[in-house]
């Protein structure tokens, strides 16, 4: 469906049950501190949050600022010493100080490090990285789309 028609569809949330469109922009905040408005689509005729609720779950990366929308895949590196940890930033393991950040360029060494996803309601599924599933298999790990949480491995913590 074209996503200009999905502008003017409407269908209710199964899980938080308000009406909301196909496709709508939500507000969030970038990383000067500014607010932005995006627009994103959902891909499902049934989906389980409104754009308003998924606009909530919406975090920022704590090394560049700019907005993690749920669905988007994560890492989870842990600051040096002199690194003081933003406000806004996620702590993963607070023992670790693991930090969730974004896999943009300029915050991630490569697609090797993606740990995981921010998913509903707002938290991190872990997975293991390709870097952690070579390790484990000795094997050379081949994943075509980084960004799809179907090419994982979840791990419990």
């Amino acid at each position: 469906m074209l996503k200009f028609l999905k502008r003017f569809i409407t269908v209710r949330a199964t899980e938080c049950g308000h009406k909301t469109r196909l496709c709508d922009k939500i507000e969030v905040i970038g990383k000067d501190g500014e607010t932005k408005n995006i627009e994103i689509e959902i891909t499902t005729i049934k989906p389980s949050h409104c754009h308003k609720c998924v606009e909530k779950m919406a975090i920022r990366c704590a090394w560049c600022g700019e907005p993690i929308l749920v669905g988007d895949p994560i890492t989870l590196y842990k600051p040096k010493d002199n690194f003081k940890i933003p406000e806004y930033a996620m702590v993963y393991k607070e023992n670790t100080k693991q930090v969730v950040g974004c896999l943009r360029r300029k915050c991630c060494y490569s697609g090797a490090d993606r740990s995981g996803f921010w998913v509903i309601p707002g938290k991190v599924e872990r997975v293991l990285s390709p870097f952690e599933q070579a390790l484990m298999t000795g094997k050379t790990v081949i994943i075509s789309d980084i960004s799809d949480i179907n090419q994982t491995i979840t791990i419990e913590d």
